[in-house]
């Protein structure tokens, strides 16, 4: 049980930092975040490769994200329904493999949302 949750702490940690690099998007992504770390694409956007066994995880986080309005710095929240996203999304990538994500098939891994 303790090997779970640190690795859910580690899990957690990692993905802010790299999800969280900004807090505020505009339109010109590219001047506020140089190295692309805050990204809404196709697919998994980071930790998790799209094409593999947990990319499913990624189309569920992101389908949650959607629904309830969460963006990068909702790693950061320690409650509601966002959290709830982000520890779905880390308990999915320890101990689940629902298959690839949609993006293999549809082609589009990688390429930003409209």
């Amino acid at each position: 049980m303790n090997r779970i949750l640190l690795t859910f702490v580690i899990l957690s940690g990692l993905i802010a930092i790299i999800h969280c690099s900004t807090i505020v998007r505009t339109q010109n992504v590219n001047e506020i975040d140089p190295f692309g770390l805050i990204r809404d694409n196709y697919g998994c956007d980071a930790v998790i490769s799209s094409c593999g066994k947990k990319g499913k995880c990624c189309d569920n986080h992101d389908a949650c994200y959607k629904k309830h309005g969460c963006g990068a710095i909702s790693w950061f929240y320690l409650w509601g329904n966002c959290r709830n996203c982000n520890m779905a999304v880390m308990g999915c990538a320890v101990a689940n493999n629902p298959g690839t994500s949609s993006c293999c098939s549809a082609g589009n891994c990688g390429q930003a949302r409209p």
